[in-house]
């Protein structure tokens, strides 16, 4: 049984007839008595309801000033007892042991420790005192099946942190030039017990730039006098700050972006009401807008909600901050959105948020400027429902340094395609210079191969290639048209993606281009590659003309898939007279290569058969000083 009605004053013990006021209204037996006393200029302007049963009471604030509960008191009469309770010391606000120091607000609900007991019989009076102004600010009489209001008249308005039109009395009044009669009507209106709140999730969107910002998501399980859902923001150090959002759905969010705010505390309410306003279930949950999700919430029903499962954030870094997240969602029949955001936290500027509707994939194309590179990030997924409601959320940490953070989720499945193998090869002679060659299997899922390259002495010799095909070589890559680069330090990472964009297979590779191969390297010759049947290498070098002169001869058998021969001549000590040369003969007698300058250094050769992916499948390598007729 529930009770609204506006505050109204009485001192504490005292009676001032204003006149002959007799109130009798008669609903199933009841009889009620209403007086009116002055109004205390110090008290407390509230809204407030109590719904009784059998065996207790509960005390709800509904709008208005917010209080201190060690100073108020909750006051019930009978014909033969009489009992004081204190909101602070003797009862539970939301379900929690209330302190002297816990504030009642709009939203809150109240209930005594110790079950109050009414025995249907005798009319019980409820009487709630503000203790500091010695004044009760709500007052209700009742019978088991019936409610008497006796409201007093209205105080004079205020400023107040009001969030929600309180709700109104209605009365009729009849004035003579002896006597005054004021008819109060009766409310009988008992909340359905169909209508809770599942859950409630407050997501602590603060940010110093931005201000304070939440987004409360809520289920209600609506019963038939559902009407509406009220969410509270109350800044109980700023009132100005108070915001109050009313939606119409059982199911849904309400957001809060004051601008300002950050450090202060709030107290935030989620009230389902029916089409009279009165409260059928509320949650409160306590926060101080610090950009942390306060440990009181209370999550939504899973049920069929989609759910992460499965994240890997992939750090695509080089110059200035480059992100994408791979990921896999469950229940995707419910899905309508996935958001990224990628929160910089060292330069908030270059924060950005980006989205994908598929349930399984890939949401790229995060850039931040030059700079931001070293700089701390959070990657906060969300996942919304086909409702709009936030039903997932996972935060990723990273540093901003090409290097994927620690505990990425592994992605693949049976189905996923794979590296079969791959070759990083070092060709660098005067400058840095790679190749990378792979083969992947299972193709029906295949999507495409990317290779991300950063030299870690120099920024701008960087670069991000990619290739469609699932067997095939990246060439002459590592920027090799900009000078100084040999000896560098480069990372390299050769990435199969499937059809989703989902990074499933990775070769991971730090080398310094110095024209030594790292470590790791596979063959990738397959039954039927073109071979080497015969080579020599002759050395026909002019020592008194210091002219380099190197004679190859070779034999390729297999030849269906043969694209090409070519033969590596690098000089180790003066490495601008290497070259090299190139036929597309399968059977050559007289391959030259020859250089102005670099008798007596030593050559490394390399002589590699190419296939038509461009991969190398075989290779003769030897060493030799030019001019020494060894080779």
């Amino acid at each position: 049984m529930q009770v609204a009605s506006r505050a109204q004053s009485e001192t504490v013990g005292m009676v001032l007839l204003l006149g002959l006021v007799v109130v009798v209204v008669t609903v199933g037996g009841v009889a009620a008595l209403a007086t009116v006393d002055d109004y205390r200029d110090d008290a407390p302007l509230v809204e407030l309801d109590v719904t009784v049963d059998e065996s207790n009471l509960t005390l709800a604030h509904r709008a208005g000033d917010t209080l201190r509960a060690g100073d108020v008191a909750v006051i019930t009469r009978s014909e033969d007892t009489t009992t004081r309770y204190s909101l602070g010391t003797d009862g539970d606000i939301n379900g929690r042991a209330a302190t002297t120091e816990s504030l009642f607000g709009p939203g809150d609900s109240w209930r005594p420790a110790a079950p109050v007991g009414f025995d249907g019989s005798d009319p019980y009076l409820v009487l709630v005192v503000h203790e500091p102004s010695n004044t009760v600010i709500h007052r209700a009489e009742r019978t088991l099946g019936a409610v008497t209001e006796t409201p007093g008249p209205a105080p004079t308005p205020r400023p107040t942190t009001t969030t929600s039109p309180p709700a109104t009395t209605t009365s009729t009044a009849t004035t003579t030039s002896t006597t005054a009669t004021t008819t109060t009507a009766t409310t009988t209106s008992t909340p359905p017990e169909s209508t809770a709140i599942n859950g409630v999730h407050v997501e602590d969107r603060t940010t110093d730039s931005g201000g304070a910002g939440y987004r409360v998501d809520y289920d209600v399980a609506a019963g038939p006098d559902f009407d509406r859902v009220r969410v509270t923001f109350e800044n109980l150090d700023s009132s100005w700050a108070t915001q109050t959002v009313t939606e119409t759905n059982a199911r849904g969010f309400a957001t809060y972006d004051i601008g300002a705010g950050v450090g202060d505390r709030y107290r935030i309410t989620v009230a389902a009401l029916d089409a009279g306003g009165n409260v059928l279930d509320s949650r409160t949950i306590s926060d101080v807008a610090d950009g942390d999700n306060p440990d009181a919430n209370t999550g939504l029903p899973e049920s069929n909600d989609p759910k992460i499962r499965g994240a890997a954030l992939i750090d695509l870094t080089q110059e200035g901050a480059a992100y994408e997240l791979n990921y896999n969602v469950t229940n995707a029949s419910n899905l309508s959105e996935i958001r990224v955001e990628f929160d910089n936290l060292d330069a908030p500027s270059a924060t950005a948020e980006l989205s994908g509707t598929a349930p399984r994939g890939t949401i790229a194309g995060y850039s931040a400027y030059d700079g931001t590179e070293g700089d701390d990030y959070e990657a906060v997924i969300r996942v919304f429902d086909e409702d709009g409601v936030l039903v997932d959320r996972r935060v990723i940490s990273d540093v901003a340094d090409g290097v994927d953070p620690a505990g990425n989720d592994d992605l693949t499945r049976a189905s996923s395609p794979s590296f079969s193998g791959t070759i990083i090869d070092d060709l660098s002679m005067t400058q840095a210079d790679y190749e990378a060659s792979y083969n992947v299997t299972d193709w029906a899922e295949f999507g495409r191969v990317r290779l991300w390259v950063s030299n870690v002495d120099a920024s701008y010799a960087e670069g991000i290639y990619e290739s469609p095909d699932p067997r095939h070589t990246i060439e002459d890559f590592a920027a090799e048209d900009n000078g100084g680069t040999f000896g560098m330090t480069y990372h390299i990472r050769l990435q199969l993606l499937d059809a989703d964009g989902v990074v499933v297979d990775e070769r991971i590779v730090t080398d310094d281009a110095d024209w030594t191969d790292p470590s790791g390297n596979d063959g990738l010759s397959r039954a039927g590659s073109p071979a080497l049947d015969s080579v020599s290498v002759s050395d026909k070098s002019n020592t008194n003309q210091n002219q380099v002169r190197y004679r190859v001869d070779y034999e390729v058998v297999e030849t269906n898939e043969f694209a090409e021969v070519e033969v590596y001549f690098r000089n180790r000590q003066q490495p601008q007279a290497s070259g090299v040369v190139r036929s597309a003969a399968t059977s050559e007698n007289n391959l030259e290569y020859t250089e102005t300058y670099g008798t007596g250094n030593t050559y490394d050769i390399e002589v590699r058969v190419v296939d038509d992916d461009g991969i190398v499948v075989d290779r003769y390598v030897l060493s030799d000083i030019a001019g020494d007729k060894n080779a």
